[in-house]
């Protein structure tokens, strides 16, 4: 299958360049704006992302979910977070130790393997555009950053991985995923997300307000708020930022 893309030997953050690129030129949708060398790549907020040049996918794929009401956009993070998970799966195999932890990191046991960065232009009643950012880390052996759990798929393998060749599949499970967004069957693909939400259903360890607390993760709602249950049996609704897991 042919990618729709624009490469850069070298830029700073995928997301920012793909934003001044649609102010000066017509980009389709589907094209990814992807970076050999992405040396301001971000998360969110102040998170940045790690990756040496050339071993890793650092793109941007630019998606005009024009059907989409913004109240819903938090399915685009779940497109994105299932397609990333598919995709580490495809090359660890179909029963390694993959989940997504709440709301769109994939992890390989308890270690960071992608990030992914929505940012969306916001038109009246539509999306008019997201930029969707992926960091996956493909042949990267050593971190430098002090981010402290980065697994790539080399390490896991024990071989090295054809970035292109993964960025195919990863490109592939996305379109499939949008295909399933844009049909309007907005239940399978939540259904696929819930399932694979790490610490899914087991008591584990959090903090919210500077306090720790026990709970399990039971799913997340419409607008994508992380729903977790206290040994109290209570249930209680996190936004991003609001909880953080206690490793």
């Amino acid at each position: 299958m042919q990618l729709h893309r624009i490469v850069f030997p070298v830029a700073g953050s995928t997301n920012n360049t793909a934003k001044e690129l649609i102010r000066s030129q017509a980009i389709e949708h589907g094209t990814i704006i992807q970076a050999l060398d992405q040396s301001a790549g971000r998360g969110y907020g102040t998170n940045t992302w790690e990756s040496e040049p050339g071993k890793n996918i650092t793109a941007t794929w630019v998606l005009k979910p024009g059907f989409l009401h913004p109240s819903r956009q938090f399915a685009i993070t779940m497109v994105l977070s299932v397609a990333v998970y598919e995709t580490v799966v495809f090359f660890t195999g179909e029963h390694s130790p993959v989940s997504i932890k709440w709301p769109n990191d994939v992890y390989y046991k308890d270690q960071k393997i992608a990030g992914i960065l929505v940012e969306n232009t916001i038109l009246g009643e539509t999306i008019r555009e997201c930029f969707a950012g992926i960091g996956l880390n493909v042949n990267q052996l050593h971190f430098l950053s002090d981010a402290p759990n980065p697994v790539s798929l080399a390490q896991i393998c024990q071989k090295e991985i054809s970035t292109d060749y993964c960025l195919e599949v990863l490109n592939q499970n996305i379109l499939s995923g949008y295909d399933l967004l844009q049909n309007n069957q907005t239940q399978l693909l939540e259904q696929s997300y819930h399932q694979k939400l790490y610490r899914l259903n087991t008591w584990s360890t959090y903090e919210s307000q500077g306090k720790i607390f026990r709970g399990k993760i039971e799913t997340t709602d419409t607008y994508g708020r992380l729903v977790i249950r206290r040994e109290d049996q209570s249930l209680h609704m996190f936004d991003f930022k609001e909880v953080r897991f206690v490793l």
